[in-house]
């Protein structure tokens, strides 16, 4: 038993929603029990699989008939093969449209793509979908869903309750994961978790909005307080962007420091965000 709990546990949501959690604080994925079968969310890779179809066991003798990919990374959309070779695939267009161009042979293919607003329905069960643009990628879609604990939202690498935006913020669109984040302050939910950590408060999706729209505007200002990119006499290319970049980054994890320094990442992540935010303001994209 405890060798299991060291790889996987699982958590009743209540209203038919669970949420296996894989190798605890690394993933986290949701299913839902329905009269017509499990939906499962992100099969994460072929280990995480065969232990995700374990646990569904344990709540459920009812075949895994649907599985929904949040994104068409990697490290999420792997696995379907082992939980379900036969489960209906969904997922966002833009995702079918990558994992196609990849031609990865170890990844199932979507077979039903949900438009940007569309509600799935397995019996009694809904799941509410909405793709909101381009952001942790380009295919991001988010799921709410109801639970005892309210309406839960499910937004994959988009929001992880209790640490900092990862590292980089790699294959990211930072002007859409603002415009994301602004979009999300209408909708209507309790609890929210991402492909990681959670659920916690909605509070959550809130503090990632500010954060945000802090690191870009202190980046801003520290890149133009260093002059930009302009280099010191004697210094090349390589050394006077190494230079602007290492400094900017610094002063902006400081500044940055007092309100969100308490997050978990944030020492090792928040001068990587500042990196990738000021190749957005550079670029443009």
């Amino acid at each position: 038993m405890a060798e299991r709990e060291a790889e996987w546990d699982l958590e009743d949501l209540g209203k038919g929603v669970h949420l296996f959690r894989w190798r605890t604080g690394f993933y986290a994925s949701p299913f839902f029990v329905t009269s017509e079968g499990v939906c499962a969310v992100d099969p994460i890779d072929d280990t995480a699989a065969a232990a995700y179809r374990t646990a569904i066991a344990t709540v459920t003798d009812a075949p895994v008939v649907a599985i929904v990919y949040t994104h068409d990374h990697r490290d999420h959309a792997c696995g379907a093969r082992i939980l379900s070779p036969d489960a209906e695939i969904i997922a966002h267009p833009l995702a079918a449209e990558r994992i196609t161009r990849r031609g990865a042979g170890d990844l199932r293919h979507p077979t039903r793509l949900v438009a940007d607003e569309e509600t799935l329905r397995f019996g009694s069960l809904e799941i509410r979908t909405r793709y909101f643009g381009p952001n942790h990628s380009n295919s991001n879609i988010a799921l709410f869903a109801d639970t005892d604990g309210g309406t839960l939202l499910v937004f994959s690498d988009v929001i992880e309750p209790g640490v900092a935006p990862y590292r980089d913020l790699a294959d990211s669109d930072l002007a859409g994961i603002v415009d994301t984040l602004d979009a999300l302050a209408a909708e209507d939910f309790d609890i929210v978790m991402g492909g990681h950590l959670g659920p916690d408060q909605r509070s959550w999706a809130d503090d990632y909005r500010a954060y945000f729209h802090e690191l870009i505007d202190v980046t801003a200002q520290e890149f133009a307080s260093m002059g930009g990119q302009k280099p010191l006499p004697g210094e090349d290319g390589v050394e006077m962007t190494e230079r602007v970049r290492n400094e900017t980054c610094a002063k902006v994890a400081s500044r940055l420091r007092p309100r969100w320094g308490h997050w978990a990442g944030f020492k090792q992540w928040a001068p990587m965000n500042a990196n990738r935010t000021l190749s957005y303001l550079i670029t443009g994209n």
